[in-house]
């Protein structure tokens, strides 16, 4: 019997919960590249880690308690590597709060010269009982991070950790995780997270389970990091589907596949239009049909499931003899994903996973790629005309090109106490070439915490190396993102994106500031409390929420033991959330922090726990 097609629309996997737990496990570290990412998709991770049930983004983004909770808890747990210059433009209330995760977001670039491209997660579980083995996950996808509505696809695997024996199929994995920390730029290179080396570790002791769509096997390759590259295995037959292409690529992709049919593609209509008419026809072609994703105005049920727009998702279906190999990961059809240069390897950086097995358990590309639910938003490629190079599109052109040439420059935020308020100037840290801002363009830099959007003239700061002021903010706001705008005076046209500096002279007392500044009074405090202790079962941030302003305040008056019972509980769980709340009073009342905050009823309490935080491990 053969399993449900793999590329059937109806199977959706929604990101968030890939970061959930197997029961009877907690999540313990992860590792995750990307593209491109918004600070508000990167934030959605810790919380769904906090909050397993939790997927409406919006919802938590209204609470900043929640999103600054899972930010504490879970920052220096996660790494995420993402391409230079690829961070999303933020609105400030979301930038002050990255903070807090601003560590665990590192931009790199491809050695190649190109992009860095794979979408991964790795990710660590460990089991709640004692004996039981560690469990990992392993998640290879064609989604950035970020809220992009397009049609994607997720390799979703799970698998335990055997430490008598290493699977050398993750040996590419592995490789590029230990590669990532040597891609930043090395005159601002944050140091390598402490844990990724046991992660990588476990990685390459895992055996994976149950794998999907009917494979028997499973290899992995990365392109990009040196001469080893990824090409699927000539076969019969091949069908590709890529949103992006390229003449050369397609070419050396079918090369050998001369029978009438044997190759078929899907791609954006767009990028299609742009190949040679002797290259589209070596294959039979076809495109997402838009009407199929829209939605008729209120059929809420559809909204929900159908409202998704344009292609993104990258696979290569092959058929060789009595076998079907499935290939899905990052690299479109493209000559920086696919076709080495002189030096042997390719432009981007790219991450593939190949699942193979008999035709019988995983059918032919039509039974695989082409179900039903897919083939119906498929329609025939129509030929239109190629885009004419017209000013808008050269002035496109020339601004992408820009931030990668700004993105390369490593930068210094130092910062220098005035009183109150923290001066923060802009510099460059390294010895790297100018960048040349062509007349009619230019360049205004702001620390994104700030409301002024306009922002502050940056032309000397690249082209002449002149030091940049950009304001006087308040400690808590004060992060390492900068946020960059590139103006074609000409077009009109805009770039807007961020940029992560090296702070330099932090003054103490940072975090404290920002935390303050989202528990500014005692009802906070306590609604803080109730966050900390609803993991234990006594209900979550959001449902206290719910139930009313100031629950816990108010209840908290009846006498304190809607406190006390979570407290205990969790001193005989091992007492993290204590000591998690005792960091958070030892910051309050740091010279940063505003004591104030918590009330005196609630010290007398804390009197009675404190001194029993030592003993408490022996509980475990």
């Amino acid at each position: 019997m053969q399993p449900d097609p793999a590329f059937d629309p109806e199977n959706r996997e929604l990101y968030t919960a890939m970061m959930r737990a197997p029961d009877g496990y907690r999540f313990d570290h992860a590792v995750a590249t990307t593209y491109s990412l918004d600070f508000e998709t990167a934030l959605a991770i810790p919380i769904a880690i906090v909050f397993r049930d939790a997927e409406n983004r919006d919802e938590m983004l209204r609470s900043p308690l929640a999103l600054l909770q899972s930010v504490e808890r879970m920052a220096e747990r996660i790494a995420i590597y993402c391409d230079r210059g690829r961070i999303k433009s933020a609105n400030p209330n979301a930038a002050r709060l990255m903070a807090l995760y601003e560590k665990s977001i590192v931009e790199v670039s491809a050695p190649g010269g190109g992009a860095f491209h794979p979408k991964l997660w790795c990710l660590r579980f460990q089991p709640e009982k004692r004996g039981e083995p560690v469990r990992m996950r392993l998640a290879i996808l064609s989604r950035n991070l970020t809220n992009d509505r397009c049609w994607d696809l997720a390799l979703c695997l799970d698998g335990t950790v055997d430490y008598d024996e290493e699977n050398g199929s993750n040996e590419p994995i592995a490789r590029l995780l230990r590669a990532l920390p040597g891609l930043a730029n090395r005159s601002t290179r944050p140091t390598e997270p402490a844990f990724l080396r046991s992660l990588v570790r476990d990685l390459q002791h895992c055996w994976w389970s149950d794998l999907p769509a009917g494979a028997t096997r499973i290899s992995f390759a990365v392109n990009g990091l040196g001469t080893e590259r990824w090409e699927p295995k000539k076969g019969e037959r091949i069908a590709i589907l890529s949103p992006f292409v390229s003449n050369e690529a397609l070419k050396w992709l079918v090369d050998g596949y001369a029978e009438p049919g044997a190759s078929q593609l899907i791609a954006r209509p767009e990028e299609l239009d742009c190949l040679n008419s002797s290259v589209r026809s070596l294959f039979q072609v076809q495109t997402l049909d838009s009407r199929a994703t829209e939605f008729e105005e209120g059929d809420e049920e559809a909204a929900d499931t159908g409202n998704l727009e344009g292609l993104h998702a990258k696979a290569y279906v092959v058929e060789r003899g009595s076998r079907l190999h499935i290939h899905l990961g990052s690299a479109n059809a493209t000559v920086a994903a696919l076709v080495p240069t002189k030096s042997g390897r390719t432009q981007n950086v790219e991450v593939m996973a190949e699942l193979d097995g008999p035709k019988t358990r995983m059918g032919t590309i039509e039974q695989a790629l082409f179900s039903e639910g897919f083939k119906r938003l498929l329609i025939p490629y129509e030929p239109s005309e190629a885009p004419t190079e017209d000013a808008r599109l050269a002035a496109e052109k020339l601004l992408d090109r820009l931030r990668r040439e700004i993105a390369a420059v490593p930068l210094d935020l130092n910062c220098n106490e005035l009183g109150d308020l923290v001066g923060l100037e802009v510099s460059v840290a390294g010895a790297v070439p100018v960048v040349e801002l062509p007349d009619g363009v230019a360049c205004f830099l702001r620390p994104i915490t700030v409301a002024n959007l306009s922002g502050h003239d940056a032309a000397a700061l690249f082209q002449a190396r002149v030091p940049l002021a950009v304001g006087h903010l308040p400690l808590g706001d004060v992060t390492r993102w900068l946020g960059v705008r590139l103006h074609h005076q000409p077009t009109n046209m805009e770039c807007s994106f961020t940029l992560g500096a090296r702070l330099v002279d932090l003054p103490e007392g940072r975090d404290a500031a920002v935390l303050s500044a989202h528990i500014a009074n005692a009802e906070n405090f306590f609604r803080y409390l109730s966050l900390l202790l609803g993991s234990l079962g006594e209900g979550s941030f959001l449902e206290g929420e719910a139930a009313g302003e100031g629950q816990w305040l108010q209840r908290f008056g009846q006498g304190g033991s809607s406190l006390l019972e979570p407290m205990v509980r969790a001193l005989n769980m091992g007492g993290d959330e204590l000591r998690e709340i005792d960091a958070l009073l030892r910051r309050l009342d740091s010279p940063e922090g505003d004591g104030n905050i918590v009330p005196e009823e609630f010290r007398e309490l804390w009197a009675s726990f404190a001194p029993l935080l030592g003993s408490s491990k022996a509980r475990r």
